[in-house]
């Protein structure tokens, strides 16, 4: 059985955190390339702070209004980053949509999108009780709504429609999907419309992230105005 959760409702089971733009297929492309764990963090200041413990091999990547913020290595580019070398690295992206979408205590928690649709169905067909989250929930992203239809249509192909595999009939065009949300729009006003056509592109990693550390930065202790969570994701091998 499998459910897709669009009210950021706490689960139990296996969860997968679906987000193609703007940072789950970075993430995914990340740990393909060899990079030893992703870290998602809410904000720079929070980023900076775990870049630190990290060590040299920390790897910062972020953006506004296109640009990454002083001090980081790259902003959350498919385009600039495809073919980097990132082995070994400990990178660490500023994801506020991506780092809400995940509700303390859940545990098994994996990260799917097109780019890994592949390996992620082959891995995740055997877990029960799966439950799929679009990021963004309880407001998901059209992209990763379309998503999920994408990897909810292929684990139960039986199953009668729901919204996300209706969404996904109106956009038979995964390309399509992404120019026409709002996150995909954005990347079009600032030119970059490559972007979309690499997070459009099904199965080419190889990798399924997992969960793997949820870390807390109190915010007394921080200076941050609540207390924040970092995830830490590493690729899994089932």
């Amino acid at each position: 059985m499998c459910r897709v959760d669009l009210c950021l409702t706490p689960t139990q089971g296996p969860l997968v955190l679906v987000e193609v733009l703007p940072a789950g297929s970075v993430l995914t492309l990340l740990l393909a390339q060899g990079a030893a764990e992703v870290w998602v963090t809410p904000g720079p200041k929070v980023a900076r702070l775990l870049a630190e413990s990290l060590g040299k091999e920390a790897f910062l990547l972020g953006e506004a209004e296109g640009f990454p913020p002083e001090g980081f290595h790259g902003r959350l580019s498919l385009v600039d980053l495809e073919g980097a070398r990132v082995e070994g690295k400990r990178a660490v992206l500023v994801a506020p949509i991506l780092n809400a979408s995940l509700l303390p205590g859940e545990e098994e928690v994996y990260l799917a999108n097109l780019r890994n649709a592949k390996a992620a169905l082959e891995l995740l067909r055997p877990l029960p009780q799966l439950t799929l989250r679009p990021a963004g929930a309880p407001k998901p992203l059209l992209s990763a709504v379309v998503a999920a239809g994408f990897l909810q249509r292929r684990l139960q192909p039986e199953a009668p429609p729901t919204l996300t595999t209706a969404l996904l009939k109106a956009f038979p065009d995964p390309q399509e999907a992404l120019f026409q949300s709002p996150e995909g729009q954005a990347l079009h006003k600032e030119g970059r419309t490559e972007e979309l056509a690499r997070a459009s592109l099904i199965g080419v990693d190889p990798v399924v992230p997992r969960l793997a550390e949820v870390r807390l930065f109190p915010q007394r202790e921080f200076g941050l105005s609540q207390d924040r969570y970092a995830q830490r994701f590493v690729a899994w091998s089932a």
